[in-house]
C-alpha cells in the first residue's frame, strides 16, 4: 500500500539546466514540506520531456536523494524539494 508521507519532491537539474519535478519513494517518513503533492505517485512529474535530459534510473535515484537528504537536509526543507544536479 502507497505511503505518501515517504514520497519526496525533487527536482532534478541536468547539464543543459532543465529542471524536471520528480517525485522519489524512500525508505523513511519526511516533513510534510518535502513530500509530493497528495494525488502523485512515484515519478509523477508536471513537466513534459526529457529535454535531452538524463534521468538517472529508479535504485540510483532513491540513492541520491537519501544522501541528499542526509547532507542537506535543512537547505532541501527550505526549498521544499530535494535538488539534484546532474
Amino acid at each position: 500500500m502507497p505511503q505518501p508521507d515517504r514520497y519526496v519532491s525533487v527536482k532534478i537539474e541536468c547539464h543543459s539546466k532543465h529542471l524536471h519535478d520528480i517525485c522519489v519513494e524512500v525508505d523513511r517518513q519526511v516533513p510534510p514540506d518535502l513530500r509530493c503533492e497528495p494525488n502523485a505517485g512515484p515519478g509523477y512529474s508536471r513537466g513534459g520531456g526529457s529535454g535531452g535530459c538524463s534521468i538517472p534510473f529508479s535504485d540510483e535515484l532513491k540513492e541520491t536523494t537519501m544522501r541528499e537528504l542526509r547532507d542537506n537536509f535543512q537547505g532541501s526543507k527550505r526549498r521544499g524539494y530535494v535538488l539534484i544536479h546532474q
